[in-house]
């Protein structure tokens, strides 16, 4: 079940604190690293909340511990907002993992702006992550997915989530997928208007969608930093980042990575092909 979990929150001024939204699941009472099964932590995509996760945690949390996190900005968690940028994510990774007393290292699991975020812990955070699963992040977004982060800029400027939101269904889910769901659109819409904060939200594609190609924290950049065993999905369809581009970003990491291409889904494999998404994650893990 949801809940907040108390961390320090330096941003806010000395001796502040704050608290992140988790939801855990699985054998919380029993430590099961020892049986080659640690914590999996999931951190999702920039609008996505706990309840993005909810058809994924139970048949995850099946054999160990799984946490899904709603980051600084995301959803209900309340840090504040001035800094959110990838070393303040980094860090707020860091002390979720304190205060839950988790045993680390863990297995991180990151999908699009969680999956750079990913990146960014295990680059410079590497004694806290076994394995590592990124899902929607390439070498790079090609012109039509910087038209794409440049068109919700635009939206994100109307001062409300709404028209970012109807936008980021039509640019992140694939067309059989949108096909099945339509009569869902309008439901999903109001969840991410009434599940996250607009500040948040803003102060996130601020802050974390940065085109400058010397950016330390590019996926291109932290790759090459990156020892433990990797794996890196994308979908056929992903107009964000390009399945074309997989091949590129596995190649730059220094430790041992595998990456498969979801055929006939978009930029959200999880929700799109859940069962095809978690059968890889399973067979990484263990």
């Amino acid at each position: 079940m949801p809940e907040f979990v108390p961390i320090s929150d330096p941003g806010a001024g000395p001796g502040a604190s704050g608290r992140i939204r988790v939801d855990r699941r699985g054998p919380l009472a029993a430590d099961t690293s020892d049986a080659g099964h640690p914590p999996l932590v999931i951190l999702g995509g920039m609008t996505q909340t706990l309840s993005s996760w909810g058809g994924q945690l139970r048949p995850l949390a099946a054999d160990r511990q799984v946490l899904v996190y709603e980051a600084r900005g995301q959803g209900q968690t309340e840090l504040d907002l001035a800094d959110v940028g990838p070393p303040r994510h980094v860090e707020d990774f860091a002390a979720l993992l304190d205060a839950l007393a988790l045993p680390t290292p863990v297995d991180l699991c990151g999908f699009s702006f969680g999956g750079r975020i990913a990146l960014a812990i295990a680059a410079t955070r590497p004694e806290l992550v076994r394995r590592l699963i990124v899902t929607g992040v390439s070498a790079g977004r090609g012109a039509l997915g910087r038209v794409i982060v440049r068109a919700w800029r635009a939206a994100l400027a109307t001062g409300n989530l709404e028209a970012l939101a109807w936008l980021s269904l039509a640019d992140t889910l694939g067309p059989a997928y949108l096909d099945r769901n339509e009569h869902m659109l309008a439901a999903m819409v109001q969840a991410v208007i009434t599940r996250n904060h607009y500040e948040g939200i803003r102060a996130l594609f601020e802050q974390t969608l940065r085109e400058d190609a010397d950016w330390p924290y590019q996926p291109t950049a932290l790759a090459p930093r990156i020892r433990c065993p990797t794996l890196l999905i994308a979908g056929e369809h992903d107009r964000l980042a390009p399945a074309a581009e997989l091949t590129a970003l596995a190649a730059l990491f220094a430790g041992p990575v595998e990456h498969h291409v979801v055929p006939g889904v978009g930029h959200t494999v999880a929700i799109e092909a859940a069962e095809v998404w978690r059968a890889h994650v399973q067979k990484f893990l263990t």
